[in-house]
């Protein structure tokens, strides 16, 4: 069986106050297509359809007809759980009048985890769809007060979601977790406070594939078979010039993960950075004029008369205009250490050791260096 996986699409999302919907229409069209093209069976949305708990009409419409293109153009089942920005009830408002043979939306965390159940030429698969659910939503519907974090809460979930698998099926999880030892990016919202937000990948285990959403760069998550597919689109200007995908693979007989491969996205803007003296990148704007989302790295000295208002007739979607200049030392009287103030490495040893007994080591003295010496970015005037 072909299954495309796609997550976090943030539908509604803004980019520093500028609308994304023409950004997020395009980059749909694309999975759309890949639906058609890869021949896919079954599309997973892993969650956060949407940036806001309370999305504008746009947005939904984007998301509604989307579902409703992929039902009535091809014959492929769809399965979408909600994640940490989509409210749980608005997703799964009126799930239960759709093709229950075909489609599984699943909003609100809930007891009663049934799969969705198909059928290939190798016999059944079951797809478990796990919402992202918060703590004391989970302790009321596992009706479990030790349930304390999200780990707690994605552990209950796949124990009521792995007593309903049939025994001869191959079975796919859907959820919306942050994985121990995966790469955030800027843009993701905490899971939770107060408390540790990752969740073991062992957690997953006798699962065939687990569909991952709530991080947005592509990457694996303690094995092969466990996936973040990521974002479709750039989101903050720590990914510009990342390149976004879709996950496509087949599911065979024997539930191995095989012919996987990435579809890669090509979106209508790039979020991209120029750096350089003013003059410099004024010039290269009228020569390379771009609507691409930018931000701008200046790296002259002295006062600058709004360079942001000299670069946007070539870059009419400039967004962010920096400073870069190297980090000074902030002199203070505070605290007892012996060691002299331009001397911050010997003053963050002595705290070590006042703290814990003994200084800093090699690694810890290389990291302290590498972040005074990294360059400090302020908004330019």
């Amino acid at each position: 069986m072909r299954v495309l996986h796609t997550a976090d699409w943030h539908l509604g999302k803004t980019l520093r106050g500028v609308s994304l919907h023409e950004d997020q229409a395009h980059v749909l069209d694309q999975v759309f297509k890949a639906v058609v093209e890869e021949g896919v069976e079954v599309l997973l949305i892993a969650g956060d359809v949407y940036d806001k708990a309370s999305p504008s009409e746009a947005a939904m419409k984007l998301y509604s007809d989307f579902l409703e293109r992929v039902h009535e153009q091809t014959d492929a089942a769809i399965v979408v759980i909600a994640g940490n920005h989509d409210s749980g009830q608005r997703l799964g408002t009126a799930s239960k009048l759709f093709d229950r043979r075909r489609i599984l939306v699943r909003g609100p965390i809930e007891r009663d985890e049934t799969p969705l159940i198909l059928e290939d030429e190798h016999g059944k698969i079951a797809i478990s769809a796990l919402p992202y659910g918060e703590i004391y939503s989970a302790r009321r519907a596992f009706e479990a007060e030790d349930i304390r974090s999200p780990e707690d809460v994605l552990r209950a979930q796949i124990e009521a979601a792995r007593a309903r698998v049939p025994d001869d099926a191959r079975w796919v999880v859907v959820a919306h977790a942050f994985v121990t030892n995966c790469q955030p990016t800027e843009t993701e919202r905490r899971l939770s406070v107060g408390t540790v937000e990752t969740v073991s990948a062992a957690i997953f285990e006798g699962a065939n594939y687990v569909a991952l959403g709530h991080l947005h760069r592509p990457q694996t998550a303690g094995g092969n078979a466990i996936r973040y597919s990521g974002s479709p689109l750039a989101f903050g200007f720590d990914e510009a010039g990342t390149t976004k995908s879709m996950t496509v693979f087949d599911l065979d007989g024997q539930g191995q993960v095989v012919n996987l491969k990435t579809v890669d996205f090509e979106p209508l803007r790039q979020v991209r950075e120029v750096r350089g003296l003013l003059e410099d990148l004024v010039s290269e704007a009228k020569a390379n004029p771009s609507d691409d989302y930018i931000r701008a790295i200046l790296l002259d000295d002295g006062a600058l008369i709004e360079p942001a208002a000299q670069l946007r007739p070539h870059y009419p979607n400039i967004l962010q205009t920096l400073r870069e200049k190297k980090q000074d030392l902030v002199m203070s009287s505070a605290g007892r250490a012996q060691s002299k103030l331009d001397d911050p490495v010997g003053v963050i040893g002595e705290f070590l050791t006042y703290v814990r007994g003994e200084g800093a080591t090699e690694r810890e003295e290389g990291v302290v260096k590498g972040v005074l010496d990294r360059p400090v970015l302020e908004d330019a005037k």
